[in-house]
């Protein structure tokens, strides 16, 4: 069986996209932080229960250490890597004039240095074991199109688009394909920040109603995104259908924004 491995998987979109994958036949390793330790077990033992092979590991995506550790792991319990969904993100809300390097910086670490890591170590990996891979990265259309009072999140999100397309010119010639995919409005944790925020600048107790009339929930399609959208597209990233694609940072959002318009 092919191996995956998943950061950031113990909840929300990263969990969609391991249950995906594993659905779809991979050995899958479910990585978090050790804060989400719990949610890691939960998510192997869903993945179990189901006839698939899982595996949990705890790593910080941003720590060198604990990425080689991650791969070496993966590599040790399932034979090979041929997968790896840099998924691990957070987001920051603080406006430019209020936002701290410190946390600037723990942004940067998680969205940016952990996606290089994830990167670079799995594609050393794979050049070892002489296989082809994929490398796919989280990214989200704040990559494409900055939200206001998130410099440091749509900063990192457009790093991560310049770093998938750098990466897919160095590594073709060893057969792996490097790409992104950018979520739009999921209703996560993490959106939940995002709709936190909304509220009280509206000045609205109501943190779900903020979130359910957001402008960034709005687009063609009318309906509501989960992880399980997401997923999909990741599962064709990773799949043989894509084999021919690399380099290319692509939008799962309903319909709201058209890149066409936004890169000439």
């Amino acid at each position: 069986m092919p191996t995956a491995i998943v950061t950031g998987a113990s909840r929300g979109i990263g969990r969609g996209i391991a249950l995906r994958l594993a659905s779809d036949g991979f050995d899958v390793v479910v990585n978090d932080i050790v804060q989400q330790k719990d949610h890691i077990e939960n998510v192997v033992s869903e993945i179990e229960q189901s006839g698939k092979r899982a595996h949990g590991i705890v790593a910080d995506v941003s720590k060198q250490a604990d990425v080689e550790r991650l791969i070496s792991e993966t590599v040790k319990t399932f034979g090979q890597l041929d997968v790896m969904v840099a998924n691990a993100g957070i987001l920051e809300t603080t406006s430019l004039l209020e936002l701290t390097t410190e946390q600037w910086d723990h942004v940067m670490g998680i969205n940016l240095r952990g996606v290089f890591l994830c990167y670079s170590m799995a594609a050393g990996q794979m050049i070892k074991q002489k296989t082809k891979g994929k490398l796919i990265g989280a990214c989200s259309i704040s990559g494409y199109r900055p939200s206001g009072k998130a410099p440091a999140y749509c900063t990192s999100k457009w790093a991560v688009r310049g770093l998938t397309q750098t990466a897919a010119l160095e590594l073709g010639e060893h057969g792996i394909t490097v790409n992104a995919y950018c979520p739009g409005s999921v209703k996560t944790d993490m959106s939940t920040v995002f709709a936190k925020r909304l509220a009280k600048e509206q000045k609205d107790a109501n943190v779900d109603e903020a979130y359910k009339t957001s402008s960034h929930r709005k687009n063609a399609l009318n309906q509501e995104l989960f992880p399980e959208d997401i997923a999909s597209l990741v599962s064709f990233l990773a799949g043989k259908d894509s084999n021919a694609m690399t380099g290319q940072t692509m939008i799962c959002d309903g319909g709201m924004y058209f890149t066409y318009l936004l890169c000439p």
